[in-house]
């Protein structure tokens, strides 16, 4: 293995500690320079594995600054490693055991983390919020408190940062603190049940910056969805004004499927099934990383195709024949430039700019007393979900199943729910719906019994 204190022929930098495994132990290469021509090797006690890897590199680093320093007499005490290099006035014990190990910082303890969840989650998700947001968030934290205290770094972040974000990060920096426990790198969880202590509230009442809106887990509250006849409300206001009616398709789709944003943007005219009357959700599309990628399912860890209703000449059917129809591979909606929208564009035209002053779609109407909170964007979802649940009466499962939310359908019964959404028309109430089915069975039964009748007749006429 090459680490990054070898050049690039593999040969180790001069004046620098480079690491290297040996029948799985982690050993270290001390440079020639300090050492009278020679290259000691010590152990430094670790196994062999990714997370002591990633730390055995940043101890080289260290070692590396103390010997430019001139005070390595003291790096083997200081980190704890026992190694015979007729050094003098290495500090020992009154017990002659060497001093314990320091603790490692607290972004070291994330870093660890990180290394060692990158291979379990999607790339964007390891970038965007571990490697993006959560680390922000820390540095953000540590700088503003100037201290790496653990209460001081949960209780800045709750005053400062969107709550579901903090009790999630709060409870990621436990795990990563019990990782550290379990390879004796540290000797104690500071983060240990610091998350229970956050109560996440609702949306009402809050300012617009502290919305979250990247969460399923609170679907069903009616606080953070528009009610129906606002949303109509919000989609006549940009068909009305020509400088934002080329939003109109993409705000109307989201509110009539309840998709996910990236769902809307990564949807292609091959998930457009006009024969069969569905729709089909199975890719979302990530700005940062500028990629598709499956779509996450109730469970949140597998891949599943949602499949969506498209009743032949209604709201969805007659959207989407307005939009000029492409290449199978071709996304429906596009900016105004024709190109792949980008979520943030968005965003900037639903909530405001003020340095391009762009007052926004939902701010506008609230100027204007039409509305009476901000939600953004990703609220169109739960518009759609509460909309159809709570005012048109649908079962859980059958919205759970069009739209793969956080209701715990399990991928055994999916199916059988799915099967059963696919007969329902979400543009029509429940019962309504219901009523029809209702009529149409007794028309059948009605046929049935004819059937028998004509049956019987020709029977007794052949006889």
């Amino acid at each position: 293995m090459v680490n990054s204190s070898k050049t690039p022929t593999g040969k180790t930098s001069k004046g620098k500690v480079s690491i290297y495994v040996e029948k799985g132990r982690i050993k270290a290469r001390l440079p020639r320079q300090y050492f009278g021509g020679e290259q000691p090797r010590i152990a430094l006690g670790m196994d062999a594995n990714e997370a002591n890897m990633a730390r055995a590199q940043r101890l080289a680093e260290r070692m590396t600054l103390d010997l430019q320093d001139g005070c390595f007499d003291e790096t083997l005490a200081k980190y704890g490693i026992i190694a015979d290099l007729k050094l003098k006035g290495v500090a020992v014990t009154s017990d002659d055991q060497l001093p314990p190990k320091p603790e490692l910082s607290l972004m070291e303890v994330w870093g660890m983390y990180c290394d060692y969840r990158k291979h379990d989650l999607k790339e964007s998700t390891f970038e965007n919020v571990f490697m993006g947001c959560y680390v922000n968030f820390i540095e953000s934290a540590i700088k503003a408190t100037k201290s790496e205290d653990a209460l001081k770094i949960r209780n800045w972040l709750f005053e400062n940062r969107s709550l579901i974000n903090v009790k999630k990060l709060i409870g990621h920096l436990s795990k990563a603190y019990q990782l550290a426990v379990r390879q004796k790198l540290i000797s104690s969880n500071p983060y240990e049940r610091l998350e229970d202590e956050i109560t996440v509230k609702g949306a009402k009442g809050k300012k617009q910056n502290e919305v979250e809106t990247e969460s399923d887990d609170d679907v069903l509250d009616t606080t953070k969805a528009y009610a129906w006849n606002d949303a109509q409300v919000i989609l006549d206001h940009i068909k009305n004004t020509p400088q934002i009616s080329h939003w109109h398709p993409f705000t109307k789709f989201k509110f009539l499927t309840g998709c996910r944003t990236g769902e809307a943007i990564a949807f292609m005219w091959c998930d457009v099934l006009w024969n069969k009357e569905q729709i089909l959700f199975r890719r979302t599309y990530d700005n940062q990383t500028k990629r598709f990628y499956p779509t996450k399912t109730a469970k949140g860890d597998q891949e599943l195709i949602r499949i969506f209703p498209m009743p032949k000449n209604g709201e969805l059917w007659n959207l989407l024949c307005s939009i000029p129809q492409g290449e199978p591979s071709d996304v429906v909606f596009k900016s105004k430039r024709g190109k792949i929208i980008l979520d943030n564009v968005f965003c900037r035209a639903w909530k405001g700019n003020e340095a391009n002053k762009n007052k926004g779609i939902i701010t506008e109407l609230i100027n204007q007393g039409k509305l009476t909170k901000y939600l953004s964007p990703y609220n169109t979802r739960h518009s759609f979900i509460t909309h159809q649940i709570f005012d048109l009466g649908r079962d859980e499962k059958i919205v759970s199943a069009w739209c793969g939310h956080g209701e715990l359908v399990s991928q055994k019964h999916y199916q059988d729910i799915a099967d059963r959404a696919m007969q329902i028309n979400p543009e029509l109430p429940a019962n309504q719906q219901a009523q029809q089915q209702s009529e149409i069975e007794i028309l059948k039964e009605q046929l049935r019994q004819q059937q028998e009748l004509i049956n019987k007749f020709m029977q007794n006429r052949e006889s």
